[in-house]
Parts: structure tokens; C-alpha cells; sequence
């Protein structure tokens, strides 16, 4: 029998929790990153405010005026994780898109979808 020790992982220990965004909370926003140790997006505002999202489906609770913050600032990311992180850009300029002209907005986007 052999005995197999694994060394100690360098990921995080802990994950940290998830704070609610309050209205106009993105105004001083410094910069948004892919956190890849966590899988979490974080927002980083003056006087040290932190906040995080989870997933995307997060932006959808974020009101008008800091979406439109987030999709004026660009999203950093290590290179290995830039497909996820575009991914949050586009979800951000979708749902901001949406928000501004409604769903009819969408049919530019996607073309000639359900038309006959």
C-alpha cells in the first residue's frame, strides 16, 4: 500500500459573500475583474467598497444607471480566463440594451429570428 499526500491547494479558503448592490453603489467604480480563484466577478469602488457577483444572471438585479457604469468600464481578466469574462460583457450590454429599447431592440441583433 502506498500513501499519497497532496500538497496544499492555492486557490481560496474561504469564498466571500456576496453584498447587494445599492442604487448609484457603481458610481465611484474603480474597475470591475474576473476573480478566476473564486469564479466571481468584483466590482472595486472607492473607500475599499467591494462587491460581487456570482453569476451572470446577477446583472439583472443591478439598476439602470450602474449597469450603464459597468458597461462604460472594461472588464480585466487573465487571458486564460477571457472567454468568461466576455461573457459578462455581453450579458451586461444585452441586458442594458434591453433595458433602454425592450425586446424589439433584440431583433437587430439576432437578425431574421421567427420572421417568415
Amino acid at each position: 500500500m502506498k500513501t499519497v499526500i497532496w500538497p496544499p491547494t492555492d486557490k481560496e479558503k474561504t469564498i466571500p459573500l456576496v453584498k447587494k448592490i445599492l442604487e448609484g453603489g457603481l458610481k465611484k467604480l474603480h474597475f470591475w475583474v474576473y476573480d478566476e480563484s473564486v469564479g466571481q466577478v468584483l466590482m472595486v469602488c472607492d473607500d475599499d467598497v467591494q462587491y460581487r457577483m456570482i453569476d451572470q444572471i446577477d446583472i439583472l438585479t443591478i439598476n439602470l444607471q450602474d449597469l450603464e457604469v459597468l458597461a462604460q468600464n472594461q472588464i480585466r481578466f487573465t487571458e486564460k480566463y477571457e472567454a468568461i469574462a466576455k461573457e459578462w460583457t455581453v450579458d451586461t450590454a444585452g441586458d442594458l440594451q434591453v433595458r433602454k429599447q425592450g425586446f424589439n431592440g433584440l431583433r437587430n441583433t439576432f437578425g431574421r429570428c421567427g420572421s417568415s
